[in-house]
Order: C-alpha cells, then structure tokens, then sequence
C-alpha cells in the first residue's frame, strides 16, 4: 500500500505466492502511472468514498512471524505495512523519496555523514503513547544487536548507519550518523521504523546499551545486550498483539493458525486527512489456503474478495468467466525473481562448472509456455528487470543438455559403474551426482518447475528428488544451510538497490540473507566500493562488473520474472496497481453503502443482506 512503512529496497524471501516474479510490464506499467481495474459500478455513479466493509484477501501460507524486525518473508512484510511506519517513504507514482512522520526530507552535513530529521508531534502510537525520536533510536539499537539473529538480513543495510541521538535533546528533533558515506544513506536513514520501546524495553534498560558495543567497536559489556535478544526473539510475542503495535492507519487485532490475520482500521490514526493516508474498509483480513485450487474456489464463491496470486492455469481457463461471479480479473509486475539456490557447502556444488552444467539443463522455455503459460519471461541477474544497471548484455542460458554433458565430463563427473548415474570421487570416497531440491508447500509453479528440471537431469546422468516443506520449516532450513539446493525466489523495490544482503560474503553467516554460501573476495569488493560510490554512472559500470561474476559462477541458477495474476471482486472501488511491492493497497479499496457485504462485529465476519 502506499503507506507501507518497511523500504523498498529491502529484499525478503518470496514464498507460497504462485512464484517468485520480476516483472513485465510492472503494476504500473514500466515504473510508469498505475492502472486501475474497472468496479462493478462506474466511479461516476458510485459517489465519494466511505468507510466500511471488509476486504479478504488469500495467503498461501501463514506469515512466519509479524516481529518487524525479525520476519524475513513477503506475507509479513505486506500485512505489516499497513501497521508499521517510518520517517520517509517512497511515492508509489513517481518513486520519489517523500516525508511522512518526518515534517520534510533530511537536511544532510556537508561530508554526507549524517541526517537531521523534525519530526512531526502529535503522532501517537495505536495505543495512545506519543511518538518522539526515542523510538527511532530505540528501533536501530535493536536492529543493530548482534544476537537478534533474524535482524540480520536488515542489518546488512545498516551497516555504514553509525548511530541515532536527539539533537540538543528535542524529542522532536533526530540525527543519524553514518561511520562511512553511504550512497543510499538518505533512504536507510528515513527507512528508520517508529518502534514501540515503552512495551519491548518499558524501563528504558536499552538506554544504557552503547552503539559502539552494538557496533562491534567495543567490546559488549552490557549484559542487558544478550538478554534483551532473548526476550525480543521469544517466538511467543511473534504474533501477540501487545508487541506488534505501530503508529499505521491499521491495527493487529488476530491470529489464528493456518487460517487468518486480521487487521482493523485505526480510528485515531493521526494522518487520516491525507491522501496516502486513507483507510477505509474496517478490516482487512489475510485468509490462510494451502492449495490454489481452493483458493479459486473460495474467490468464486465470495468466500475471499481478492485472490493476488493465482496459478497462471487457472487464470488462463477461469478469466473468461470471472464476470459470471462478479469478479474482475487483475494482471499486475510484482518486482521479483526465482531462482534455484546451490548450497556451495555441499562438495558437490563446490565447483562452479558442475553449478553452470545444471543451468544448462533448466529448460525456461518450457517453464514459460507451460507453468507461466506465456505470462513469464527469463531473468539472468539478481538486479531488478526494469533497472538501468541491469545487464542486459548477459545472455539467457539456453537449455542444451549436450552442453551440460560437457561441462559435467570437463569437472569428472562421469558414470563410473554404468548405473545410470555420474559420479566423481571427493575426498577418497566415490560420490554420486544426487540431490535433494527443496521446495515450500502448496507452491504448484516451484514443484512443476523442479519436475521439469529432475526431468532433464535424469537424461544427462544426474538425480535429483523433490522435498517439500511448510514454507516456515523452509526458510529456516534454507538459512541455516540444511539442504542441497533449493527453488526459492526475492521480492525487491524497484528503486536502486543494495546487492550486499544477498551476495557478500558476511552475509553468508549469522542468519544472513546469503543462503548459497557463495563467497567472492572480488565480488565483496565491488559490493563494498559501490556503497561509497555517489556518482550513478560509476555504480552502473561496477554493478555490471557485478552481475558477470555472478553470470560466470552460477552460485544461483536464474530462472523466471512473471506477472501475477489474480481476480478481485467488482464491488470494490479504486482498485489500484503499483510498481512497489506489493503493488497494491487494499486500504484504499472501498464499497458504497448498498454494496457493502461485511459488517463489523467483535470476533466473525457478518455477511449483510
């Protein structure tokens, strides 16, 4: 939505969505103006927007965790943008960075080593407490320490983020400091989130926590550091509303396991005159569905109002007659990529040629006229499509299975015992070319893409199996390294980006985002220089330097960007599609009185008649 307060450029693991995508011709078109879907009733006719109603929407799968801070996936960062906020966002038309809780944008020092914010007073949070600069500070200690172990793919971009402190003392007025300029300095700064420190640390015992101990320039002396990640990752406060608090024009009200999220509107919201900050439908509300096919089903049957990823066969044979059930069908970029991971640490996968044979055995065009139906296109970099830095002088590998034969023989990786099945010895021991690809379940376009893939590995003496997991048990199997290789995918904003949360070596360790254990000294370089770097043209030759280590060491196998196609119901009025993700905001949907299907009660859904 617009007001989704996490960053755009943050990268999070893009799970049961009917695949990982990264776009054709984005939910704004490329990076242009939104497109909107045509309501059941003409805009003329429909009058001025009202609050009410309920908007239902499918999730694959429950979110893995609503902490901020810690949850590392898509469904979790969409439904806490309705609830979180931060001083800048950006304006999901133009893509311009803009004030929200901060009265204007940053005034910057002269040596580009720290932002001055004002802050507006007289935002509260959902439960009444003020808002001050404190909480920002308090939301980058926490950020910063080094044993909340799920902070850590968000850490990464903190990196070169120094500090926070009050300026001459003004609740009201903050600075962020920089250890070393930052190219993207301006938009981490305001990407600070309004945390709630009077109910995660109510004595204030975070105060005394220094920044040069969560920096690693001291030595950790506080034991209150240890203590309060403990406290703070306690898997019991994932999903508890006392915690998950935010100063957003919504407001966590229920979780129930494999079945829903509920949000409501905050009527106190503070920013509800302006335009961004509208919110009309009472609720909103994520219902749990494993299985696509249900999903269709409870969409058609008005069980679920919107449904934003449908299995591209069922979009394909159901468009046509979305009218019959009153629904409206949506095509729409969502900035993402799939891939296939290889865990480096495995010693079959050590080697880069055995890594480039199998990319060579992905044959995308099949994936694309017969999972995506034509509604994908092939990717070969981590950059995001429509990007001037993407490379787009790196070819698409091409399925040659006679190819992959070759770089197979040139690595010793050749069938010898006649069983069907290379082979190679490692360390004193024969070992066969068989692995396991891990997958999230209910993901039909993952599993059928895999079963293409084992399919042309059989033919060129490799085995490969499938194993599929509840997408939670994924992420964490796939963080901590328990697998051999996996289909995941990225979503990620379609402003520039930071490549250090999935390619750097650091990033390999600790709960970082680098799952594949790829490590390049000259990549990190590259990584490193571009963070200092302030001149566009210089990071462009230098991302493409990027972006052809990674072509040449295969560390993931890319596979496709696809548009996400859904249906929604036509009672909805300004049905609205973005280029950020999620490309949507249901909080500006909103139903005329007559039409309204919903209303509130204190624990169900009451269809009106």
């Amino acid at each position: 939505m617009k007001i989704m307060m996490y960053h755009t450029l943050r990268l999070i693991a893009l799970f049961a969505f009917v695949l990982p995508s990264i776009l054709l011709v984005a939910c704004g078109g490329d990076l242009e103006p939104s497109k909107k879907n045509t309501p059941a009733i003409p805009a003329s006719e429909a009058g001025e927007p009202v609050t009410g109603d309920w908007v239902v929407i499918h999730n694959l799968s429950d979110p893995q965790s609503l902490n901020y801070l810690t949850s590392t996936d898509a469904s979790a960062s969409e439904i806490n943008g309705y609830i979180v906020e931060t001083l800048t966002l950006t304006d999901w038309r133009t893509l311009e960075t803009i004030p929200w809780i901060a009265e204007e944008l940053p005034v910057v020092g002269a040596d580009l080593m720290s932002y001055d914010f004002r802050i507006r007073k007289g935002i509260t949070f959902s439960d009444g407490e003020p808002l001050t600069g404190e909480n920002f500070i308090f939301y980058l200690k926490t950020m910063k320490n080094p044993f909340i172990v799920n902070a850590a793919p968000q850490r990464t971009y903190y990196a070169r983020v120094d500090s926070a402190e009050l300026i001459d003392g003004d609740p009201y007025h903050l600075r962020v400091v920089m250890a070393e300029p930052y190219y993207l300095g301006d938009q981490w700064a305001g990407g600070l989130v309004a945390f709630p420190k009077h109910v995660w640390d109510p004595e204030g015992k975070t105060d005394a926590i220094s920044f040069k101990e969560l920096n690693g320039t001291d030595s950790i002396t506080n034991p209150y550091v240890k203590e309060f990640a403990e406290f703070f990752q306690d898997p019991q406060k994932a999903f508890d509303p006392k915690f998950l608090i935010g100063t957003g024009p919504y407001i966590f009200e229920q979780y129930r396991q494999n079945d829903r999220v509920v949000l409501k509107r905050n009527d106190n919201y503070w920013y509800s005159s302006n335009e961004w900050g509208k919110a009309w439908p009472d609720k909103v509300v994520w219902l749990t569905i494993n299985d696509q096919n249900a999903s269709l089903s409870a969409l058609k049957s008005g069980d679920i109002d919107f449904v934003p990823r449908l299995a591209p066969i069922q979009y394909k044979y159901e468009k046509s007659r979305f009218e019959r059930n009153d629904l409206i069908p949506c095509e729409y970029d969502y900035p993402a990529y799939s891939y296939i991971g290889y865990n480096e640490e495995k010693p079959i996968f050590s080697d880069k040629l055995v890594r480039k044979a199998l990319a060579y055995a992905i044959d995308r065009k099949t994936i694309i006229d017969n999972v995506y139906f034509g509604y994908a296109t092939p990717v070969q970099s981590p950059i995001y499509l429509k990007r001037p830095e993407y490379d787009t002088t790196i070819k698409i590998i091409d399925f040659d299975l006679e190819k992959s034969k070759e770089i197979l023989d040139q690595a010793g990786w050749k069938d010898s015992d006649g069983n069907g099945i290379r082979d190679k010895v490692i360390d004193g021991k024969k070992t066969d070319l068989t692995f396991k690809i891990l997958l999230n379940s209910g993901n039909a376009q993952r599993k059928q893409m895999a079963l293409i893939f084992i399919d042309a590995l059989r033919k060129i003496g490799v085995t490969a199996t499938t194993d599929e997991l509840d997408w939670s048990v994924f992420l964490d199997r796939t963080r901590d390294g328990e697998y051999d290789a996996y289909i995941g995918g990225w979503a990620m904003g379609v402003t520039e980006g930071d490549m250090y949360q999935l390619w750097h070596s650091e990033s390999s360790k600790n709960g970082g985002s680098n799952y594949v254990r790829f490590r390049n000294p000259e990549l990190d370089r590259i990584i490193e220089t571009i963070r200092g770097t302030f001149d566009f043209d210089q990071r462009k030759v230098l991302y493409k330097e990027a972006q052809r280590i990674i072509d040449d060491e295969q560390p993931y196998n890319f596979l496709v960007a696809s548009l996400f196609l859904g249906g929604v119901h036509k009672r909805f009025q300004n049905v609205e599609f973005f280029a950020p993700r999620p490309c949507y905001s249901a909080a500006w949907w909103w139903v005329p009185k007559g039409e309204q299907k919903y209303t509130t009660s204190t624990n169900q859904v009451v269809a009106l008649n």
